[in-house]
């Protein structure tokens, strides 16, 4: 019998693999990125693509539950994005921003 996570992240997957691989490894894989103590407040929403002097970004949209959490991401932003890196095997996300549910 297998765990139930394991058909929902099947099913995550099936869901974002046309339009976005990339957030579907990242939702899947959360809590390996993060840690539990981010895994409980904050959701991986989407990867917007934009272009920036010449270059493109992706920006990864977390939602978030409270603005201290917020906080905290914004300022481990740089370590998250290096964990991403070493998870995905190369620099995927540029930059994190975060959104506060109210």
């Amino acid at each position: 019998m297998q765990p139930v996570i394991d058909s929902i992240n099947r099913i995550i997957y099936k869901i974002h693999k046309k339009k976005n691989p990339l957030l579907a490894e990242i939702i899947i894989n959360w809590q390996k990125i993060v840690g539990a103590k981010y895994m409980n407040n904050s959701f991986p929403l989407k990867i917007n693509t934009v272009r920036e002097k010449g270059k493109k970004l992706n920006i990864l949209m977390v939602e978030v539950n409270n603005s201290s959490t917020s906080v905290e991401i914004t300022f481990q932003q740089d370590i998250i994005i290096e964990r991403l890196a070493v998870y995905m095997g190369y620099k995927a996300i540029d930059k994190i921003r975060t959104i506060v549910l109210c």
